[in-house]
């Protein structure tokens, strides 16, 4: 087993993307309100696992520092290369093995991978020490046939997998097997191959259709077969006098407490029921009943993961979170960045896709009292067919 579960993430970024048709490469053309580069590159800032993102682009590159993840501490931006293997090479090369010991490689024009994917293949990775690195393949569902000097011949489409990214290896070894590449001269399309002829074993995983590559400019209708879902979670608890409150997973020292029958944070239990509505699930008390004494006192966390879970499992991931906070103590404000990124973390998310307000009832009812607390969640999710 691979211990260390850290990893570096390299985007290759130097290519002109010809086959596009625009006037520049295409990692820089729009996909909704983002580049396609920002989409492929944001999937990894805030998972906890991946340490840096570094970023090989053309030495005449003049759109890279107008991202809007440029400042990001996790980002390292590099100058590619000729090639494919140049500019991976070039960026892996600044890494030191023994403190990041796996790397993974992902297109710069694969915006839709899902984070869950993306752990799944690093778990899988640190899961085998005899394999020096995993890849994702997916099944061929297309008829092909091979070229043969002037004539195509059909072949068993069942004999040929489809390559994907991410690619996961052991730092070292890609280093070695990048630099070999270069020295013979090869042009390889892949660092799986890299690896593959320095004599390294790779094994292929499962990969996920969703993961599509934009190639050319009528790759990005994929967007507009997003399914979006809508959810809303709604959740009142009493307040008495206390030590402290937990809220969006953020300990709030005030001399009150949420009367609950698990740990009460009323902030995750409003977005666990949101986040279950939007993909046609029970409520929590489904999955949570506080009739069950083994909940009393759960961390509320548990329902997240729990939600988020139940998610992955219909290929669901959060795209944005509205949430209200309503009452009179104690201040929300100054927790409320702490609870965005801590929310960001739990979700997989941007903390810019979430928004987190507060406000009271101006005295009315028993919240206006303080004697009670509020919270209005609503989230959409995204499918990607």
């Amino acid at each position: 087993m691979h211990h260390n579960s850290k990893v570096a993430v390299i985007i290759p970024a130097a290519g002109k993307g010809m086959r596009f048709g625009a006037d520049k490469p295409k990692q820089y053309s729009v996909l909704g309100e983002q580049t396609i580069l920002e989409r492929s590159v944001n999937i990894f800032l805030n998972i906890p696992e991946v340490l840096r993102v570094i970023i090989a682009v053309d030495q005449d590159d003049k759109f890279i520092h107008s991202q809007s993840f440029i400042a990001h501490p996790k980002i390292t931006i590099v100058n590619g290369g000729s090639s494919r293997s140049t500019s991976v090479f070039n960026a892996v090369k600044i890494l030191e093995a023994r403190d990041i010991p796996a790397v993974a490689i992902h297109d710069a024009s694969r915006p839709w991978l899902q984070p869950n994917h993306f752990l799944d293949l690093l778990c899988q990775f640190h899961a085998h020490n005899e394999w020096d690195g995993v890849y994702p393949a997916i099944e061929m569902i297309d008829s092909i046939r091979e070229k043969r000097n002037d004539e195509l011949v059909p072949v068993n489409r069942e004999n040929f997998m489809q390559i994907q990214t991410p690619q996961i290896f052991n730092t070292n070894a890609l280093q070695i097997a990048l630099k070999k590449v270069i020295d013979s001269g090869m042009n390889l399309t892949d660092e799986t191959q890299a690896m593959e002829n320095a004599g390294y074993r790779v094994k292929a995983m499962q990969g996920d259709r969703s993961n599509l590559k934009v190639t050319y400019s009528h790759d990005l209708n994929a967007a507009k077969n997003i399914d979006y879902r809508i959810g809303r979670g709604i959740d009142f608890h009493k307040l008495l006098p206390g030590s402290g409150i937990t809220l969006g997973g953020i300990s709030i020292v005030c001399d009150l407490a949420i009367v609950a029958h698990s740990d009460g944070d009323i902030v995750l239990h409003a977005l666990a029921d949101a986040l279950l509505g939007a993909g046609g699930l029970n409520d929590i008390g489904f999955y949570f009943p506080d009739t069950d004494s083994q909940n009393k006192g759960l961390s509320s966390l548990i329902i997240i993961k729990k939600a988020m879970g139940l998610l992955a499992q219909k290929n669901l991931q959060p795209s944005n979170v509205d949430l209200v906070i309503i009452c009179e103590q104690p201040k929300i404000s100054p927790h409320v960045n702490a609870m965005k990124a801590r929310l960001a973390s739990l979700l997989t998310m941007e903390t810019g896709d979430i928004s987190i307000k507060a406000t009271t009832t101006e005295g009315m009812g028993i919240i206006g009292q303080g004697n009670g607390i509020a919270v209005y969640a609503i989230t959409s999710l995204k499918k990607l067919i």
